[in-house]
Formats: C-alpha cells, sequence, structure tokens
C-alpha cells in the first residue's frame, strides 16, 4: 500500500502495455504487493475474515477476525486485527506499524489480563501468528512482502488453471533469509497472487499457498480463500474473506495505549 511506488508501477505498465511490450519482473511485484493479503489496493480499509487450521492428527480449529489497515502521511502503514471467535480468544488485537523502511513493531492485547506488550526479537520476527499455519507475526505486519529481502529474476507468462498468469522466480537479495527461493504466479490483469510455492535451503517445497475461486465486490476483483499448507508440519489453513470496505477510520484504532479502551465498530 506504498502510493508513491503504485503509481511509477502503473505508469511504467501503462506504457508497456501502449508498446505491446509485457511488464519487468519488478513492476508485477509492486502491483502484487500492493493488492496485498486482501486484494485491496486502498491504503485505508476494513475487512472481516475466517481461518480454518487443520493439522496432521486430524484436529481442526475456526477463528474469526477483523482488521482495520491505514496508511499514514510518512507512508507507514498500520493494521489492527482483533480476534472475534473462538470465545476465548475474542477481543486479542494485534496491532502492527510498518514503516516505508525497517522492521515493523507489533503490540499484542490481552483482554482477560488487560495488559497490552510489544512483541521484541525472534518472537515477532519468526512466532507464528497461529499454531500450525506456519504465518508468523512478522508476514502478518509486513502483509505478505518480498521486495526488502527477494529480487525477482524471472517473468514468464502461463495458464494457470484457466487464468492468465506471470510466474516470477524471486531470490534472496539479503542473508539469512526464511525462504532460499519462491515462486509465484501472479494474475496478469488484477495482479492478485494465484499461487506461491516456497522452498527451503535444501530445495524442498516447504509451504504453498493457493488461491481459490476469483469474486467481485464493490472495491473490484479480491480472492474468496486462500489456502496455505506447511507441508514440512502437515497443517493446513484455509483463509476466507467474508468481507471487505474502504470506510474512514480513526488514528486513535492504532495507538499501543488505547487498545483496552477500543470500542470497534462494525465497519
Amino acid at each position: 500500500m506504498k502510493i508513491v511506488n503504485l503509481l511509477v508501477a502503473v505508469l511504467a505498465l501503462g506504457s508497456a502495455l501502449a508498446w505491446g511490450q509485457a511488464p519487468s519482473p519488478e513492476e508485477v511485484l509492486v502491483r502484487a504487493e500492493e493488492r496485498g493479503l486482501f486484494g485491496i489496493e486502498t491504503p485505508t480499509f476494513h475487512a472481516a475474515f475466517s481461518i480454518q487450521v487443520m493439522r496432521g492428527e486430524g484436529t481442526e480449529d475456526l477463528y474469526a477476525f477483523r482488521v482495520w489497515a491505514k496508511e499514514f502521511p510518512d507512508g507507514t502503514v498500520k493494521s489492527l486485527i482483533v480476534y472475534d471467535a473462538p470465545e476465548l480468544m475474542a477481543g486479542t488485537a494485534f496491532l502492527t506499524h510498518s514503516p516505508p523502511e525497517g522492521d515493523p513493531r507489533i503490540w499484542m492485547y490481552l483482554p482477560a489480563l488487560g495488559v497490552v506488550r510489544e512483541l521484541v526479537g525472534q518472537e515477532a520476527e519468526g512466532g507464528e501468528f497461529l499454531p500450525g499455519t506456519g504465518i508468523t507475526y512478522h508476514e502478518v505486519a509486513a502483509g505478505f512482502t518480498y521486495r526488502e529481502e527477494y529480487q525477482p529474476e524471472s517473468l514468464v507468462e502461463e495458464i494457470l488453471e484457466g487464468e492468465p498468469a506471470y510466474l516470477l522466480r524471486l531470490i534472496p537479495s539479503q542473508p539469512e533469509t526464511r525462504w532460499s527461493e519462491i515462486h509465484l504466479w501472479v494474475h496478469r490483469e488484477e495482479f492478485v497472487v494465484l499461487r506461491a510455492e516456497y522452498y527451503g535451503e535444501t530445495g524442498d517445497l516447504q509451504r504453498l499457498l493457493q488461491v481459490g475461486e476469483l469474486v467481485e465486490d464493490e472495491l473490484g476483483v479480491r480472492p474468496q480463500s486462500l489456502i496455505i499448507e506447511d507441508l514440512a508440519k502437515g497443517s493446513r489453513a484455509v483463509i476466507h474473506i467474508q468481507a471487505r470496505s474502504a470506510p474512514e477510520i480513526p488514528d486513535e484504532y492504532f495507538l499501543p495505549e488505547n487498545l483496552p479502551s477500543l470500542e470497534l465498530g462494525s465497519q
């Protein structure tokens, strides 16, 4: 949701298409990141979603959330995710501040204790947001961004399950990255990520993300669901997006000291 980068990518993409050329790998990656997890290019949005977690031993859990996100004048994107279910976790919140450069800051609010605490170090960088999903706090905070740590090396046009797509191969540009290689299939017209493959140090496929059916709402085209498989742990998480909108959101939603007293509306 970095507006300047998006405008540059859109102008470059329009110029490329006018000359009958494919956009560069960097331009496609910028557009894909701008669409994000919820397929929203607006700098401010609200969404309701659920995550169904299926673990290898046959257990299944269902979580429900609401999220509010807003881009501030300095380019910092702030997001608030609040649990609606299960009942035991209802009201638990994660607040993230993701600056244009550098690591995000993450706070967690535990309503049962009335405690707000900041997650730091390995807890924020590598801790799982939900056990069994393979999704880390850092990924939730950063919005599944890639450009800080990976460089797109190639761009190939393919048809993926009937949808026109660009295939990007991402290789690490920084030391000690989580993945040795990432393959992204990005819709050629909507720039939604349709599929992502994540490879470990030994070159084995460790995580797989697939998008279900694309649907359209008042904000445009979006995934109806996303399926994330942790192949190493044998677990599977399905993210269902129930609704999304682009309302005005008060700045007060994004202050850590306000978390215990916030009265959140449905939008």
